[in-house]
């Protein structure tokens, strides 16, 4: 089946996270000032979509939480590797953080979208894959949740430490 076929049949709420997601990613490219309500967005986002991948699977429990949580115990490793909280700088007053550039969240977010749409792309155009598709989708929902809640977790670790830091004029 030719490329266009497939974009053609892709929903626009699709292409709207996928614009959603590389302009974030973009914006992260370069150190900036956000509020705190800001930064938790995006992993609030991933890891309900990977809960939701965990509820909307259906097949042999057991099988489906294994895959699922190995998926989130690599992404959870991965998380808590990716970020270092002395990178940080937070204003605790005026709820505000710090964040240095990088090209991480970019690669991150596109990465675990394109894994997610490649594989329903998969399942749904070839039958004789389907089941395997939504096998690995599953591993990907439970690295999504992982990778945030390990993130997050170093995050509020590292907040909690972080001294007071003026950034109003940041």
């Amino acid at each position: 089946m030719p490329i266009s076929h497939l974009l053609q049949g892709t929903p626009v709420w699709v292409y709207a996270i996928f614009a959603v997601l590389l302009y974030l990613g973009l914006r992260r490219l370069r150190t900036g000032v956000q509020s705190l309500a800001r930064v938790w967005a995006v992993p609030a986002v991933f890891i309900v979509w990977g809960l939701i991948g965990l509820a909307g699977h259906a097949g042999a429990p057991l099988e489906t939480l294994g895959r699922w949580f190995l998926g989130a115990a690599i992404g959870g490793l991965l998380g808590v590797w990716s970020l270092n909280p002395a990178t940080l700088a937070f204003d605790h007053q005026r709820r505000l953080v710090r964040q240095p550039g990088s090209a991480l969240p970019l690669l991150r977010n596109l990465g675990i979208f394109g894994a997610h749409y490649a594989l329903q792309v998969a399942a749904a155009v070839s039958p004789q894959l389907h089941d395997s598709a939504l096998g690995w989708d599953l591993v990907v929902s439970g690295f999504s949740a992982g990778y945030f809640a390990g993130w997050a977790a170093r995050f509020l670790a590292g907040q909690r430490r972080a001294p007071q830091v003026d950034l109003a004029m940041a």
